[in-house]
């Protein structure tokens, strides 16, 4: 394809440069999209496309040293409108060379030619948009880059006609032009004014977790559940993350993939690839680090450092002291001022137990990522998007590093590698062998505390106690609950040594309220009133932190948590004036995370409200019932009142679930208890039943006049079933 010469408008060369900028990545499964009315125009435009990135290939990640087509043309066969069937022919005619030691990438395709379907017939042109409906059938197996090339008039078709299709796209690019071409040749001038913008936005969307590589402790969120949430895995220290403008970013990752392409093409050092790769690597880190921790800039930092320690590892069988050609030591020097002005980091490569370290942490995090797409997968080969394998790699990696007897492992990188191989182990829990990988997770922990100087490490100290203590109490919950509970309870309290409520008041609040559950669920195996007791302290020393102005959703539960505790030592352990006492308490913490809860979306909740208000229900229920309210009617009836409403509002939540669900009486009658909706029979059930006894209560406290008013407040189409019970 020969490239023509005369001027093109600076608007065009902008949209061009983007282009190509999107192209260059290489990344797999992005589908552009662009639209040229003026047909000399857009053979200019493909010529340069084809003849530059063939030229550069600086997209390319993983480089194969055997050549192959970077960038493909292809014209449409018109006889045949299928682009996929001849992206598959060509690769039948061109299989990719098959190399053991580095990955080949599929090369780029772009598909010209679609603009002459006007002239055929509209069966040829339903053919085509067929053809792009059908792109989720062939994403299944699709690698690669592909660029349609269309006229406007086909844009619009495809976005109204082939909708699979426009929703994957990955970008569009509208170059200007005239419909009808004109005869003159287009040139792009000099390659330097193209400039050096990148159109970001063109990258795939992907849903990003709500997690930084570096957070410091489980409870550092607003938004924390009962139990601490495990820390996340801490990076090498030399990955900082960097503040960049994002055009320098962006200058800087196309520098270094030219960089690696050079030094790849002139044969230069295993170690000098490695420290490319390295800084490629780290430039995806920061932008993770920063909290695009997406599907694709976790693949791309992995394969980077994949890469590092592939080199590290060939370099370890060669001549080490060869000298390097005067060209190859040129280009190091380059890269190397090339770091330190970009992003100001040692040049050295990192040692291999950092490595192992810094890719098992990206691994953990691509097994919590959810795809932004169904990836199907019909091998029994796991895929990168399956968590148990992506865990699986990272407790290897994690193993391997610890591993290490070259020296290069010291007690801070130890401990890192021993907490991060806890978290994975206990996150592998959840999916198999729950047990066994709980106790290796405890003893990952263990080792990683001998490492680790509470006085000089506080926080590190805090969250491997606390992830400790979460192991423990997740033991407890399939087996020698005493044991383990106490065990975490222990934990627990070491971790709260290192917080200080003043300075760190979410963190000291997030563990105290662990340490209540702790012991709340001890006293459950255990009881003992003073387990109680130290719950309710513990609890409501965390709400002096976890208020509903600052953590609402935390405060809510907490005040659940106090109420339950509460709820419990009246009913087990105290006298009778103790007992009404703690039973006013219970209503008070209840009502109050029931009223926090109310302003909040149903999502951000951790605890169930209608487990919640039933108990409240109750509580005021056995009030009512107290001796010591016998000669306070009205105290009596208020209480009765508040037990029957809130219970009636249990019924009336469980009936509208099973309304939703459209089950008629019968449906609710015949449900096998294994359905779906048997919790929700249960539930309605056992409200009806606390409804009845309250009713009973009324009568038996107020007589007939009590009943009467109780059978008032009960709505008509429960009154058959009320009656029947009575």
């Amino acid at each position: 394809m020969s490239i023509p010469s005369q001027k093109v408008s600076n608007s065009n060369k902008l949209i061009y440069q983007r282009l190509k900028q999107a192209l260059e990545l290489n990344l797999r499964r992005q589908i552009f999209i662009a639209a040229c009315d003026d047909l000399c125009l857009r053979d200019c435009l493909a010529a340069r496309l084809e003849a530059e990135l063939t030229a550069t290939a600086t997209g390319e990640i993983f480089r194969s040293p055997i050549a192959i087509p970077r960038f493909v043309s292809l014209q449409l066969n018109l006889a045949d409108p299928n682009p996929w069937g001849a992206i598959a022919a060509w690769l039948t005619e061109n299989p990719p060379p098959q190399n053991s030691r580095s990955y080949s990438p599929l090369p780029g395709f772009q598909i010209l030619g679609a603009e002459h379907l006007t002239r055929h017939s509209a069966a040829v042109q339903w053919s085509f948009l067929s053809h792009l409906r059908d792109i989720e059938t062939h994403l299944q197996v699709w690698e690669s880059t592909l660029l349609l090339w269309v006229s406007r008039p086909w844009l619009s078709s495809i976005e109204q006609s082939a909708p699979e299709f426009w929703h994957w796209r990955t970008g569009v690019f509208e170059f200007e032009g005239e419909p009808t071409p004109s005869p003159r040749h287009w040139d792009f001038g000099e390659r330097q004014e193209l400039g050096e913008e990148f159109l970001s936005s063109l990258s795939p969307v992907t849903n990003s977790p709500l997690v930084t590589p570096n957070s410091p402790s489980p409870t550092s969120n607003s938004e924390s559940i009962e139990l601490a949430d495990l820390t996340l895995p801490t990076p090498a220290p030399e990955l900082t993350t960097y503040n960049r403008a994002a055009e320098a970013e962006n200058v800087q990752q196309l520098q270094t993939l030219q960089y690696i392409e050079l030094l790849q093409e002139n044969q230069c050092s295993s170690e000098s690839l490695a420290l490319a790769y390295q800084s490629l690597g780290n430039f995806y880190r920061d932008r993770i680090q920063a909290g695009d921790a997406s599907w694709q800039n976790l693949t791309i930092a992995i394969g980077a450092i994949e890469q590092v320690i592939q080199y590290l590892q060939i370099d370890r069988h060669q001549h080490q002291n060869q000298p390097p050609t005067p060209k190859c030591a040129l280009l190091i020097d380059e890269f190397k001022n090339h770091l330190i002005e970009y992003i100001q980091e040692s040049n050295h490569l990192l040692p291999i137990s950092d490595l192992c370290n810094d890719l098992g942490t990206l691994y953990w995090m691509l097994s919590r990522l959810q795809p932004s797409y169904t990836e199907t997968n019909d091998t029994e080969e796991p895929t990168t998007l399956d968590p148990v394998f992506c865990l699986l790699r990272s407790i290897g990696l994690y193993r391997q590093g610890l591993n290490k007897k070259d020296g290069s492992l010291t007690l801070q990188t130890r401990a890192r590698l021993n907490k991060n191989l806890g978290i994975a182990l206990a996150d592998l829990a959840r999916y198999q062998d729950k047990t066994e990988n709980l106790q290796q997770a405890v003893t990952a922990y263990q080792q990683a505390l001998l490492d680790i100087d509470s006085r000089t490490e506080p926080q590190q100290y805090a969250a491997a106690q606390n992830n400790l203590a979460t192991a423990y109490w997740s033991l407890a919950q399939d087996g020698q609950p005493i044991v383990y509970l106490k065990s975490a309870i222990a934990a627990y309290s070491q971790a709260l040594t290192c917080y200080n409520p003043s300075t760190e008041p979410l963190n000291y609040a997030g563990v105290q309220n662990n340490i209540g559950t702790a012991c709340w669920n001890l006293a459950q195996h255990q009881p003992e009133e003073i387990l109680l007791v130290r719950a309710i302290a513990a609890y409501r020393e965390a709400l002096k932190y976890r208020t509903r102005e600052l953590v609402p959703a935390a405060a809510a539960a907490t005040q659940n948590n106090l109420g339950t505790a509460y709820w419990h030592l009246a009913n087990n352990f105290q006298q009778q004036r103790a007992r009404t006492e703690s039973l006013q308490q219970a209503i008070l913490a209840y009502e109050t995370a029931l009223d926090i809860a109310s302003q909040l979306d149903r999502t951000q909740l951790t605890f169930d409200t209608l487990a919640a208000r039933s108990n409240l229900g109750l509580a005021h229920y056995q009030l009512a019932t107290d001796p010591d309210f016998a000669a306070n009617k009205a105290a009596q009836t208020q209480h009765l009142e508040a037990a029957l409403h809130h219970q009636l509002q249990v019924c009336a939540t469980w009936e509208q679930h099973l309304q939703d669900k459209e089950l008629t009486y019968g449906d609710k009658l015949n449900l096998q208890p294994d359905d779906a909706n048997s919790q929700a029979i249960d539930g309605r059930q056992t409200a009806l039943s606390y409804i009845v006894k309250t009713i009973r209560a009324f009568y038996s406290e107020c007589g007939l006049p009590g009943q009467n008013l109780a059978l008032s407040k009960v709505p008509g189409d429960l009154l058959p079933e009320i009656l029947r019970r009575l």
